[in-house]
């Protein structure tokens, strides 16, 4: 699963209509796009359903940079010189020939050490946008039944899958890996969220509550003591659950309203949201902290919670949710 081969057979078909392709869908799978449609799904449709979805991709990028940072493997265009970024300038290769030998073998211990030798480098299993793209739409299958979201969803994976390997990022056991952890974020939402009573607006249970609780405290009281875990994705899933459980006990009627409405209430969010961000990364910048484990989880904690109780309050007070 750490050939090369399958990643050369895929780049024979090289042309710049597949390059604009694949580059496309793999753009989609950025951050920024997840953002924009978490805001849609939060304000337009359902505050609680999109905070738990936003959770699960928390969840997802948690496990897949804990993994990343953890095992180090190469990427296949670091250690093989046939392997080419389409529509990229090319680089240098780490390694000149360091795939695996057969389907079942590792790469190299020549492109081991070669990867490890590097700082702030980038490492390949799993891949974080298959494992994204996994937790972001099995997530909301979860949410919204619908035949339909389940084959897109399914085909949309595939096709980031095949967009990551044309593009020499990752092997097929990259982005296998990003699906079994994209797939086991759901599961872990799905069993986090059993008897939080998505559909209704009654106040959180205690059970819910010190379930999710008994998953999250204890990754923001080891986040400083161990280096694999990374603060931001574990300060923003404890600023997602802050703001979720906030958000319950201000309670709100519903999320239902004329599609204006749901638009207003989406470009006030960003625009709230965004003023948000500006002022806290002013105060972070005038107070200069140590770039240390804690500053990290405490700025992502706070670049994540206020922004989304803050924008709920001032569309609670304008009345933008209908009764």
């Amino acid at each position: 699963m750490f050939q090369v081969e399958p990643i050369i057979w895929l780049q024979s078909f090289e042309s710049p209509f597949i390059t604009w392709l694949m580059s496309t869908v793999s753009v989609l799978g950025y951050s920024m796009v997840y953002g924009i449609l978490i805001s849609i799904i939060t304000f337009g449709i359902n505050i609680r359903k999109g905070l738990a979805i936003f959770m699960i991709l928390a969840i997802g990028g948690f496990m897949t940079d804990g993994l990343k940072r953890g095992l180090k493997f190469p990427r296949p265009s670091d250690i093989d010189v046939r392997v080419i970024e389409p529509g990229q300038v090319p680089s240098g290769r780490l390694v000149d020939f360091g795939g695996a030998v057969n389907f079942w073998s590792l790469p190299s211990d020549e492109a081991f050490e070669a990867v490890k030798t590097q700082t702030d480098w980038s490492y390949g299993l799993p891949s974080g946008h298959v494992s994204a793209a996994t937790a972001f739409l099995l997530g909301l299958f979860f949410f919204y039944r619908r035949r339909g979201l389940l084959i897109f969803s399914v085909c949309w994976i595939i096709l980031m899958s095949l967009s990551r390997m044309y593009l020499g990022r990752h092997f097929i056991a990259d982005v296998v890996g990003g699906m079994l952890v994209g797939g086991f974020a759901v599961l872990i939402a799905a069993l986090l969220f059993k008897s939080l009573e998505i559909e209704s607006y009654k106040k959180l249970k205690l059970p819910a509550f010190l379930r999710i609780a008994c998953f999250v405290i204890p990754l923001v009281l080891l986040t400083p003591l161990i280096e694999l875990l990374d603060a931001d994705n574990v300060g923003r899933l404890f600023g997602l659950i802050a703001a979720y459980f906030v958000i319950n006990k201000i309670g709100q009627n519903s999320d239902e309203g004329k599609i204006w409405l749901r638009m207003a209430r989406i470009f006030i969010a960003v625009v709230v949201s965004l003023v948000i961000y500006m002022l806290i990364n002013f105060a972070i910048d005038a107070i200069s902290w140590e770039d240390t484990q804690i500053a990290d989880l405490v700025t992502t904690f706070l670049l994540t919670a206020p922004p989304f109780i803050l924008s709920f309050v001032i569309l609670r007070r304008l009345n933008f949710y209908s009764n």
